[in-house]
């Protein structure tokens, strides 16, 4: 029995339309599915713009130097979804890492490591080679290291000889690693952006202990009556240090020790933290900016954004 030839056309043919029905269906959904990411992922530009816009408004104001970090002005919702939310603070709260060094008090960085839970030799091994990294000459300090001696341990890096310029580059000094086990949010407490000395009037009970050797429990005491009634330094409620005389009976630091480093600390600073976060219905953008109060124009250390 023969075939219908014409009928075997057809068949074809039919085969071939179901499979071009098939591929053409196949392109639709493709299409339908690009435009709805295309269209999701203009929608998040747009908030991502929005968010940023709004930050950018909590900047302005916490630039003001009138305002305090408790400020009313600080956290505004505009629309609901859409907010900017703002803290402040003194640069100076945080202990100035070059600062530290270039004066000679690396002590002070040891202090504050053995509190994070480093022992004692490792404290002295970091705070070594923290010096080195940034000061010139090939022979190391007792617990530190120099260019031969990353080379020897087969590490890429290089001191650079100079004052550290951003905390990517403290992250790459021999023994930090120790340190970002101890205390992962390590750089919460450093600034490469202060006027210098430790701002005692709003630095948290740790950084002042290590500066003076001091127990930070004792010191947290301190600084809890400091902070007043809302427990925030830097805010309208705070007890007023009116002098470095002051804040040294109250502390109970030897005439010697302040002598000795009364340079590393001062009532204020003048450069300021602003933190503003702005939110578009969950979509949030955080700007940090450091900046000298007062200045014209205005000076900035650092801006960052994400």
């Amino acid at each position: 029995m023969r075939c219908d030839p014409s009928f075997s056309r057809s068949g074809s043919a039919l085969i071939l339309v179901l499979w071009c029905l098939l591929l053409l269906g196949m392109a639709v959904f493709g299409v339908v599915e690009l435009v709805e990411l295309s269209v999701e992922h203009t929608s998040h530009e747009e908030l991502a713009l929005e968010a940023r816009g709004l930050a950018l408004s909590g900047v302005a104001l916490g630039l003001n130097p009138q305002l305090q970090k408790d400020d009313p002005l600080l956290f505004q919702k505009v629309t609901p979804g859409h907010q900017f939310n703002v803290t402040v603070s003194s640069e100076g709260a945080r202990l100035n890492l070059n600062y530290v060094l270039l004066t000679g008090h690396k002590e002070i960085l040891e202090n504050l490591f053995t509190q994070w839970g480093l022992k004692v030799d490792e404290a002295a091994h970091v705070a070594d080679c923290l010096y080195d990294w940034i000061t010139p000459g090939d022979l190391p300090s007792l617990d530190g290291a120099k260019a031969d001696d990353y080379a020897r341990a087969g590490l890429p890096q290089r001191p650079t000889y100079k004052p550290f310029d951003s905390f990517d580059t403290v992250k790459l000094v021999m023994g930090m690693d120790l340190v970002e086990k101890a205390k992962s949010n390590w750089e919460d407490s450093f600034t490469l952006w202060s006027g210098g000395p430790l701002n005692v009037k709003e630095a948290p009970p740790e950084l002042i202990a290590a500066v003076f050797s001091l127990d930070p429990g004792r010191v947290a005491l301190f600084t809890k009556e400091r902070n007043g009634q809302d427990g925030i330094a830097g805010t309208s409620d705070d007890v007023p240090i009116p002098n470095l005389e002051y804040f040294q009976g109250e502390l109970g630091i030897s005439a010697v020790a302040m002598q000795t480093l009364g340079n590393q600390i001062e009532l204020g600073d003048p450069n300021r933290r602003v933190e503003s976060v702005g939110q578009a219905e969950g979509t949030q953008v955080m700007i940090s900016v450091v900046t000298k109060l007062n200045s014209l124009p205005p000076q900035y250390f650092l801006w960052s954004e994400q």
